[in-house]
């Protein structure tokens, strides 16, 4: 008896420490107003999109995993946009490396760059790539860190746009 009252402590622990490390704690908060520079040119102020749903990307141009993404993200984008999410890939590096990257890659979007890592900061940017999810209210209402899924994806937007 005394050994299965241990394991159900442990277990309850363990269930505890898991959603205690995997909780985002962006979620549900305003979502950091910032101003950056595009990639090609002119800034973005994420302000001026209040009222609209977001959709960040963090990346960098040597992560494997947003180059598999970055194609992907690419194809959606149309889609997105006709359900009224605007997509905002930032990339965490300078901008010569982007516009290469970038015009060698065939990506139907353009690009925020954060050389210096401040608005990464302010989203809890902790690895790339991360898909930070900004509903119309400008509140956080999906984040993730590494890959995911086309259909995650569609579906965060399809919870925001009401489609």
């Amino acid at each position: 008896m005394q050994q299965s009252k241990l394991g159900f402590v442990l277990v309850a622990l363990a269930i505890v420490a898991g959603v205690y490390l995997t909780r985002d704690g962006i979620l549900s908060r305003p979502a950091p107003d910032f101003s950056l520079p595009g990639v090609y040119g002119g800034r973005v102020d994420l302000d001026s999109y209040r009222g609209r749903p977001v959709l960040l990307v963090f990346w960098t141009t040597s992560c494997p995993i947003c180059q598999r993404e970055l194609p992907m993200l690419s194809q959606l984008a149309p889609t997105f946009r006709s359900k009224g999410v605007t997509l905002l890939p930032i990339l965490l590096g300078g901008e010569d490396e982007g516009a290469d990257y970038l015009g060698s890659s065939s990506l139907n979007f353009t690009s925020l760059f954060d050389s210096e890592g401040h608005v990464a900061r302010a989203y809890g940017v902790g690895g790339v790539p991360k898909f930070v999810l900004i509903d119309k209210d400008g509140k956080i209402r999906r984040s993730a860190s590494g890959w995911t899924s086309e259909r995650v994806l569609r579906n965060w937007v399809d919870a925001v746009s009401g489609s």
